[in-house]
């Protein structure tokens, strides 16, 4: 139940992994992750804009908890994965990359972040690069139960400047991406605050996946 960790108001200390960068950009599927990343604990409530319907104390979340998850590397140009039977799935920082998750052909789901770059255009390499190698990769093939969102789209750029102003002590919002052992995708707001280390939630939203073909359509 890691998402109970991911409320409105919720506060962590936390030192994210970066990005990776790789030369060249050329759209190979790479395996890439952390099974003991930084540990992401729950500290308590930014009570300014926490709006949650029960206290902490009584929906089983504890202060000083940390959230075990298993974080999945962006990879600019390439789709890192990682091999999630039983394991929460985080990564980030979205600004328009596609997640999925698929069954590979030994049984065991993955997880993949597809890493496109922001700045570069969308119909350029190495965007199309990326795109093209996942779309003829084996994640995409027919009874692989593909299914996938783009996190960035939850959210508009009002709502996550409403709850960044209410804190008044953030620097910057980012959008983090979780899959569920259970399968299910949410975006989720994480703010950067002034202090080194100290985040705070700004909400999340679950995501219905698109299926083969809506993804396809997406990347192409």
């Amino acid at each position: 139940m890691i998402e109970q960790y991911f409320e409105k108001g919720f506060t962590y200390n936390w030192t994210p992994l970066d990005k990776i960068n790789t030369v060249p950009t050329d759209g190979t599927i790479v395996r890439s992750g952390s099974s003991h990343p930084p540990p992401l604990t729950y500290t308590g409530l930014h009570a300014g804009i926490f709006s949650g319907g029960a206290l902490p104390s009584t929906a089983g979340v504890t202060i000083g908890t940390v959230i075990r998850h298993r974080w999945l590397n962006y990879v600019e140009g390439r789709t890192a994965y990682v091999r999630s039977t039983n394991t929460d799935v985080l990564t980030g920082f979205m600004s328009g990359c596609w997640i999925c998750s698929w069954t590979g052909r030994s049984g065991n789901r993955r997880v993949g972040h597809i890493g496109t770059i922001s700045r570069a255009a969308k119909d350029q390499p190495p965007n199309t690069t990326v795109k093209q190698a996942f779309i003829a990769s084996d994640a995409m093939r027919i009874g692989s139960h593909i299914r996938g969102y783009n996190p960035a789209e939850a959210w508009n750029a009002i709502e996550v400047l409403q709850v960044t102003n209410q804190t008044k002590i953030v620097t910057w919002a980012h959008i983090l991406s979780l899959v569920t052992t259970r399968n299910e995708f949410y975006s989720i707001v994480m703010m950067e605050t002034k202090t080194p280390g100290k985040w705070i939630c700004g909400g999340k939203k679950r995501v219905h996946g698109k299926d083969r073909g809506r993804i396809q359509t997406a990347l192409s």
